[in-house]
C-alpha cells in the first residue's frame, strides 16, 4: 500500500494504474517521459507499481496551469491571460485546439508587459 506523496510546487501527484508505462502516462498527460523521470529521482521506469505514486510537472517556469472547464476555447483562454493562441499551442505542442477535453491541463505562458 503506497501513501498519499507530497509533490514539490509546479507538480501534481499520479496514482500508477494497471498497464500504465512511462511512455503511456507521457502521452496521456502530455509531458515527456524525461521531464517525468527528472521529477521522481530513483524511479525505476522498468519496475512500476499499481499504487504508486510519482510527480507530474506541471509546466515549465514562466507558465501557470490552467485546466480546462466546460466551453473553454483557446481564444478565450488566450483573452483571459493576455496571450497569443500561438504561445499557448507552442507551450503544448501535443494539444489539438479542435479538442480540449473538460479536465486536461495546459500550461499557459505568463504574460510579458510591453507585448
Amino acid at each position: 500500500m503506497y501513501f498519499y506523496r507530497q509533490c514539490p510546487q509546479g507538480h501534481y501527484p499520479y496514482t500508477i494504474q494497471p498497464g500504465d508505462t512511462l511512455n503511456y502516462i507521457a502521452f496521456r498527460l502530455e509531458k515527456s517521459v524525461s521531464r517525468i523521470i527528472g521529477a521522481n529521482p530513483g524511479i525505476d521506469p522498468y519496475n512500476l507499481r499499481v499504487g504508486q505514486v510519482i510527480c507530474i510537472p506541471a509546466c515549465p517556469p514562466n507558465h501557470r496551469t490552467v485546466i480546462i472547464q466546460t466551453g473553454d476555447t483557446l481564444y478565450q483562454i488566450s483573452q483571459k491571460y493576455g496571450v497569443t493562441i500561438d504561445s499557448i499551442l507552442e507551450a503544448n505542442p501535443s494539444v489539438d485546439p479542435n479538442y480540449l477535453r473538460v479536465g486536461q491541463r495546459i500550461c499557459i505562458p505568463t504574460a510579458c508587459a510591453g507585448r
